[in-house]
Formats: structure tokens, sequence, C-alpha cells
């Protein structure tokens, strides 16, 4: 069964993501962690992005990239009056707020001491993997764009169609594609499978709501530049402005 066979491989992946995520936590080089910052842009863009177009078109099913499958329709009775708003801008607007909101993981205020240990408050075992200079943080700027496009096509749309196609259950085909979402992240511990699961579950509301895969993509994008981008700049900035030791951040 070919979701028996996907199921196994993002396991594996998964597995193998943990590993790899083991032996980065370990690299002290920039040039090094730039090295898997790319890797894991042009791997995953691959498997999930390439990938799931792949799957939707030997599914005969590539038309859900613009238009919400039949399948679905019978869950967004529910979500017609946000529908019916959603060209205005206001409603845009809602939506890109609460992904912001969502992607903020440390309080408005932040404590001067967390600042000086360059450390931020954050669910899951992700630390390791924030930038912690100017050269990171670009080439985390990839990363987060590709995540928010690569794995909504995938997550939200390829997965959740070959789940109903071999389950028959729209609710079944949507809770797998959740769980998975969540356990593809299970190198940030069981904190982040938890919580990339809750974010998974909004993303898919999103997807429902609008009737289109653009609004989940936008907002995991900003949420991922929040968390790899424009969190740890902030960091870095407010860290040296309060002239923390060995803050500088370097080119």
């Amino acid at each position: 069964m070919a979701l028996v066979a996907v199921l196994a491989a993002l396991s594996w992946m998964s597995w193998r993501d943990s590993l790899d995520y083991a032996e980065f936590k370990l690299l002290t080089a920039s040039i090094d962690r730039i090295r898997f910052y790319r890797r894991w842009t042009i791997i995953p863009s691959a498997l999930f992005g390439i990938g799931g177009f792949g799957l939707l078109l030997s599914l005969g099913r590539i038309d859900a990239l613009w238009d919400l499958p039949a399948d679905f329709t019978k869950l967004i009775a529910p979500f017609e009056v946000a529908r019916q708003s959603e060209n205005s801008a206001s409603d845009s607007l809602l939506g890109m707020a609460i992904g912001i909101a969502l992607g903020l993981t440390v309080p408005a205020i932040i404590w001067r001491n967390r600042l000086k240990k360059m450390r931020q408050p954050v669910i899951g075992d992700i630390e390791a993997l924030l930038p912690r200079n100017r050269k990171e943080i670009a080439a985390s700027v990839p990363l987060a764009l590709n995540a928010g496009i690569s794995e909504e096509i995938f997550y939200r749309v390829a997965l959740p169609i070959l789940a109903l196609e071999a389950t028959g259950s729209v609710v079944a085909s949507i809770l797998i594609s959740i769980a998975a979402f969540g356990l593809a992240h299970w190198y940030q511990g069981w904190k982040g499978v938890l919580a990339t699961s809750a974010v998974g579950a909004f993303l898919f509301w999103l997807y429902l709501s609008s009737g289109s895969i653009l609004k989940p993509m936008v907002v995991h994008v900003l949420i991922d530049l929040m968390g790899l981008v424009i969190r740890p700049a902030v960091s870095h900035y407010l860290a040296n402005r309060d002239g923390a030791p060995g803050s500088s951040v370097s080119s």
C-alpha cells in the first residue's frame, strides 16, 4: 500500500533527521553549520516539494494545489463566513498576525539575563538550530522559505489525499497528516512534536477555512522566518545594544 510505504519512509527520515541533528549540535564552525542549513533546505525541497507534486500527479489530483478537494468540502461549512471574507484586507492581516503570534515563543519583554546568555525560551530542542551570526541568519532564510512552501504542498495537500484514497475517511486523512507533520519534527523532542502537531492542526484549519493552500503557506513561512531569522536577529541586536559579553555578530 502506497500510504504505508510513504509513512514508513517518513518515519525513516525522522530517525535520520534525529541523528543528523545530534551531529549538527556538535558543530562549532559557521561554515559547517551553513552547509547543514543548505542540506536541510535542498533535500526537503526535493522530497516534499517535488515529491508532493509528483504524488499528486500520480493520484490524478494535481488540481488540489489550487482547488480544495471536493472530499473536504463537507468540513468547510463552519468556515463559510471566513471564506466569504477571505479577500478582505482585514482577514489577510488577521491570518498573518495569528501566524506571527504562533511563531513568537519569547515574551514581549525579553529578560536581560537571558539576553546575556544568548539563550531563548523555545518549545522543543531547537536552540542549537538557531543562527548565531549574520551569515548563518542569511543561510536560514531559504530554509524557512522552503519549509513553508514544500511542507505545505506535502503535509496539507498530497499526504491527506493519499491517506483519503487509502482509508476512505476524511477525518482519518487529516489526523494522519497532522501526526506525520508532528513526528517529522521528532529531532526536537516530544515537546517539539506536540508543538508542531498543534501548528499543523492550525495550518490545516487555515487550508480548510480559506479553501486555498496559499494562506497556510504564507503563515508557515512567517512562523519559520520569525523563529529562524527575525527572532535571532533581534536577540543579537538587543544583546549587542546591551553590551553583552561575546555578543558581537560576526559577518
